[in-house]
């Protein structure tokens, strides 16, 4: 762990809990500065990545996204700091992904069905891997529904989605 974080006893917490129970966060009703997200994101992310690194990209709500698509919550991808630096600089320009986002956040981020997602090309279930060149962006939707196929069958699937739908 970069970070050499205080471990707190769950009576600890609970008083914690308890102390700041009704106050009002000091952010309620303002918009954080956005040099404070990255520093947020740099402080909290799991990869060994600076802040400068970080300001390279103009959109920190973008770069959480592109992170909440490899963490979710019952599965993180098993990756390095190397292997996360090249994802960013991969997706983060992606045409696909872009028009995945923009849709998204068209919508006010409140359809779930059409969030960014990571899908893998090859599935993990047909011995894909997390190599870059085997990863792509889909809809939570179009992930759902393609599944384990392999992209080929998925395309030719989407072709002919009305047969399969009444």
């Amino acid at each position: 762990m970069k970070n050499n974080l205080r471990v707190f006893t769950k009576t600890h917490r609970e008083n914690i809990s308890k102390a700041c129970k009704g106050r009002i966060g000091i952010w309620k009703g303002k918009k954080m500065p956005k040099i404070s997200l990255y520093k947020n994101m740099a402080t909290h992310i799991r990869f060994d990545v600076s802040l400068d690194w970080l300001l390279q990209f103009d959109d920190v709500e973008k770069l959480k996204c592109l992170n909440r698509a490899i963490t979710p919550r019952d599965i993180r991808f098993n990756v390095d700091t190397r292997w996360y630096k090249e994802y960013v600089l991969k997706f983060y320009n992606n045409k696909q992904f872009n028009d995945i986002y923009s849709k998204w956040l068209s919508g006010g981020k409140k359809d779930k069905y059409l969030m960014p997602t990571i899908d893998h090309i090859n599935p993990k279930a047909k011995n894909g891997d997390n190599q870059l060149n085997n990863l792509q962006f889909l809809t939570w939707f179009e992930n759902r529904a393609k599944n384990d196929m392999p992209l080929v069958v998925w395309q030719e699937m989407k072709k002919n989605i009305k047969d399969y739908l009444l």
